[in-house]
């Protein structure tokens, strides 16, 4: 009666998502993980489903250029909200649930430009009481654009200098998204890293330095339980 089903949308050109996010997932849920990158896809009848929960993976891609199936994404999200069903995002998950349910005024090329690499973010006084962190932690980021507007009816959960908006959650529209990428523990997110190399150095980054600074906490055991922690509908 109570077994969650979950839904992952892994918008990753790399397919790495998905299974990074399973394995913070409990095994008795019933997962459900569909690769996204063209408008055939994305299911037309997925808002038909009952999925108590969905995912919505990061992503190589930037939310300020149209997808082949971000029309889909956005009505999908839409629909999902409407339903009561809590849904997660992460880096561009995250952005493009704030582009779906805010409008396309809420995300942007991150004015700070790249931020990247094991990077310090503040908790508000809400997240801590929620998440059990601390005020500062260090977690994983990799990403060129940003939130700047979240739906309505949010509460800020964490923030840093690079970017405002490092995590939310809303209560009454069943939402939680956070920025940065708490599926990558030390090993998965220092892989990549390693892997983007060139693309770090392009921007005056050093993997082989960041790889060398580490998380001060592993994000997934904290946020993954949290998120299917919430239920109820609106």
């Amino acid at each position: 009666m109570n077994q969650k089903k979950i839904l992952i949308l892994d918008y990753s050109t790399t397919r790495v998502e998905a299974s990074a996010i399973k394995r913070w997932l409990p095994a008795e849920a019933h997962v459900v993980a569909l690769f996204i990158d063209t408008e055939e896809s994305f299911p037309d009848d997925l808002a038909e489903n009952d999925f108590t929960h969905v995912i919505h993976s990061g992503s190589e891609l930037s939310i300020t250029e149209k997808a082949p199936f971000t029309k889909k994404a956005i009505a999908f999200i839409q629909a999902a909200r409407d339903k009561g069903i809590w849904q997660m995002g992460t880096c561009y998950g995250h952005q493009l649930i704030c582009l779906a349910l805010v409008g396309e005024n809420a995300v942007r090329k991150a004015p700070a430009g790249f931020e990247v690499g094991w990077k310090k973010v503040i908790f508000t006084d809400k997240a801590r009481e929620i998440l059990d962190v601390r005020e500062e932690e260090t977690v994983w980021q990799h990403h060129f654009d940003e939130v700047v507007e979240i739906p309505k009816g949010s509460q800020l959960l964490a923030t840093n200098t690079h970017t405002k908006i490092q995590a939310y959650i809303n209560y009454e529209q069943h939402l939680f998204g956070s920025q940065f990428h708490p599926e990558f523990d030390r090993e998965a997110g220092n892989r990549i890293f390693l892997r983007d190399r060139e693309l770090l150095a392009s921007h005056r980054y050093d993997a082989e330095k960041i790889v060398k600074d580490a998380p001060s906490l592993d994000t997934g055991k904290v946020f993954y339980p949290f998120f299917l922690g919430q239920t109820g509908e609106i």
